[in-house]
């Protein structure tokens, strides 16, 4: 699943966009930077089968923007930040965002952040062997 290439495309916009904001991804557990800086976690990676030989390989990150006193709000990023995210270039192919939004917080003391969601095709010429799924029968045997 290309998830490092995903992630690394990722990482080259937001700091193409935002030089002047360090980004760290939550996984790595790099030590939080002073702020501003952004704060990434990949929330889901899954493969979604489309058909025998294709597949989607699905991403959802969260982007926390951390701000301190004197720094931009999220208000003053917040449609550059949206324009970023819409597509990243995932191995030389133009990956179209499936969703991107700013998520409130639900309670005062939670962080809001962006979500991004992306999809890209797969295909395999990998022959599936092995046993099939059988469907069971009512009664209890197999069809």
């Amino acid at each position: 699943m290309p998830t490092h290439p995903t992630r690394t495309a990722l990482v080259t916009k937001l700091t193409t966009w935002f030089p002047d904001i360090p980004l760290i991804f939550r996984e790595d557990g790099t030590q939080s930077p002073q702020s501003p800086y952004f704060r990434t976690e990949l929330a889901l990676a899954e493969l979604v089968p489309l058909s025998k030989s294709r597949y989607a390989a699905r991403f959802h990150f969260r982007i926390f923007y951390v701000t301190g006193p004197g720094m931009q709000p999220v208000s003053a990023i917040m449609d550059q930040m949206l324009e970023t995210l819409t597509s990243l270039e995932v191995n030389d192919r133009l990956c179209r965002a499936s969703s991107v939004a700013w998520q409130r917080p639900e309670a005062e003391s939670e962080e809001g952040f962006f979500r991004a969601e992306y999809a890209i095709q797969l295909t395999t010429d990998q022959v599936e062997t092995g046993t099939k799924m059988q469907t069971l029968k009512q009664g209890g045997g197999l069809k």
